[in-house]
């Protein structure tokens, strides 16, 4: 029987596409699409000169291309949801009410896959708001169009809020999962007083909806767990909020250590790999900063890998340097934009939206539960980032170099 959790975006992809191999194709054309689409836009819009170097960055990114070979409904879900930013980049540079709508149905879409940007399409017009405010110190009549885009989400979301009321008597937006992952989320910092583990099948958050609903079998994704283990989490985290500051900080560091998704070139998910415990060992001495057993186990370990091992290994230290060196890249850009060029941001309002965007995600990484398939979501925002401070960088120095000549 169908429930509430998942949304049912990519049972009807499954349904629409019949074999796994034509999902798969369907994700990677999408993926390509949209790879094309972003290299218009920084062509015809921002009119990068050195188009080249994005490419490359498109080229060599590993984390992103493992992201969409896995049968998930994130793949499809971050094609819609980089094609509609880049609706609303469009926006923001010719006013066109036509990018709105293009934008609203790419989120309605993204909307019936997951449930995670929600939020973030609510408060996107308000975002534009305040730019648009920033610019000219007011507001112009047309400017409320913005609202399209919630208004043509919740409008694709009704047949999704009608089914959820058919099961729980309540018309619902998103699906019933956030309860369940707030609170596992804290169980991502080791040894923490709630005694929570970062598990789906955890035994503390069993034990408390078996109390609460006198099962034994209770879903921790129903309507009426979810509504509990939302206020367990707020109790919990106004009982003890100091332990879950440590909780947000271990989050953060989980993020700067495995900012992107490897893939599972070797099978690490299934432990499916030789030495698979010492390489287990090692990633939580890293994440613990315990270097000096991080050396030890290296050391010390009969390391006993095959032919075919050593190569997937390869691949996924390769993919996790890409990933690493362009969310440092990334960060460091974002540090010196606003240290350097702080006036450049609010000029540049696809940027400044970037920004929110990577922020949001973010966010769900610190205060909620971390995955590197999250951030992953969003992997051609930090390249659009990137491209466009390097870009400004070069034509600041072209412009100097231009003015001096001028001046000899």
């Amino acid at each position: 029987e169908l429930d509430t959790f998942p949304i049912w975006g990519y049972g009807l992809v499954h349904l629409l596409f019949k074999s796994k191999l034509n999902i798969l194709i369907f994700q990677q054309l999408l993926n390509f699409m949209t790879f094309i689409e972003v290299d218009r836009f920084l062509i015809q819009v921002e009119k990068i000169k050195s188009i080249n170097f994005s490419r490359c960055l498109m080229l060599i990114s590993l984390p992103l291309f493992f992201f969409h070979t896995q049968m998930w409904p994130k793949s499809i879900s971050s094609s819609f949801l980089i094609l509609g930013m880049l609706q609303l980049f469009y926006y923001l540079k010719n006013k066109k009410i036509s990018k709105l709508v293009y934008a609203g149905i790419l989120f309605g879409l993204l909307s019936n896959l997951r449930s995670d940007y929600l939020f973030f399409i609510f408060i996107l017009p308000f975002f534009l708001l305040f730019i648009e405010f920033f610019r000219i110190r007011g507001f112009k009549l047309n400017s409320l169009s913005v609202l399209i885009i919630p208004l043509i989400t919740m409008l694709l979301l009704v047949p999704w809020s009608h089914y959820t009321f058919s099961k729980t008597n309540h018309y619902l937006l998103n699906s019933t999962n956030a309860g369940h992952l707030f609170f596992i989320g804290l169980g991502q910092l080791p040894n923490n007083t709630w005694g929570i583990t970062p598990r789906d099948d955890d035994s503390k958050m069993k034990s408390y909806l078996i109390n609460e609903f006198k099962q034994d079998n209770i879903s921790s994704v129903s309507y009426a767990s979810n509504e509990f283990l939302k206020k367990k989490f707020m109790r919990l985290v106004l009982d003890n909020p100091w332990e879950w500051t440590k909780k947000c900080f271990y989050s953060i560091r989980l993020i700067l250590f495995d900012p992107f998704y490897v893939g599972n070139v070797a099978d690490f998910q299934h432990n499916d790999v030789s030495n698979i415990g010492e390489i287990r060992s090692l990633e939580e001495a890293v994440y613990q900063l315990d270097f000096e057993q991080f050396f030890k186990i290296l050391v010390e370990t009969n390391w006993s890998f095959s032919t075919k091992e050593i190569f997937q290994i390869l691949i996924t230290i390769l993919t996790k340097t890409i990933g690493l060196t362009i969310f440092f890249t990334s960060v460091i850009t974002i540090l010196l934009t606003m240290l350097k060029y702080p006036k450049s941001i609010f000029n540049d309002s696809p940027l400044l939206l970037s920004y929110l965007l990577l922020t949001y995600q973010l966010s769900i990484s610190v205060f909620a539960f971390h995955m590197p398939v999250y951030n992953s979501s969003i992997y051609l925002i930090y390249l659009i980032i990137i491209t466009l401070f390097f870009n400004r960088l070069f034509s600041i120095k072209k412009k100097k170099a231009i003015k001096e000549s001028v001046l000899e």
